[in-house]
């Protein structure tokens, strides 16, 4: 009896195991993070980065309109990391009436939109703010036209 029970309990952990080792799945390969490349041919090719992010929103009628006049949608989006933070500091400038290149200068340098909007707009709730401009942002990425 014993061996009988032994062997079905063999038979089964052997049977079973493929489908445990199917569940947890293949290892993930270490692969660069998406967000690393773009600096990476920044550092290569510093034309490649400024060009990038402008692409995507130089079709984009709705985020055009946002650009102050006598500014291309080319330079206004140069040095923001994609289109989407571009897209969401233009709002911010339009929305809370902050000149867009004070905006523009404190994020391309490494300040997050918050902080910028608190910084220079401290009466306002930055976090609301910040919310409002990102879907703004993204209904305008969505729309592309």
């Amino acid at each position: 009896m014993k061996r009988t029970l032994f062997s079905f309990l063999t038979a089964l952990t052997l049977g079973l195991a493929p489908l445990t080792v199917a569940q947890a799945g293949p290892e993930p390969e270490a692969q660069p993070a998406a967000s690393s490349e773009p600096r990476a041919a920044a550092a290569t090719d510093p034309s490649a980065a400024a060009v990038a992010p402008a692409t995507g929103v130089a079709a984009n009628t709705r985020v055009a309109a946002l650009v102050p006049s006598g500014m291309s949608v080319d330079d206004a989006c140069k040095g923001f990391r994609d289109v989407g933070e571009c897209s969401a500091a233009l709002h911010v400038s339009q929305n809370l009436n902050i000149p867009f290149s004070d905006v523009k200068g404190r994020v391309t340098n490494g300040q997050s939109l918050g902080a910028v909007i608190h910084a220079l707009k401290p009466g306002v709730d930055a976090r609301r703010e910040l919310r409002r401009a990102e879907e703004q942002a993204r209904d305008d990425l969505l729309s592309q036209g």
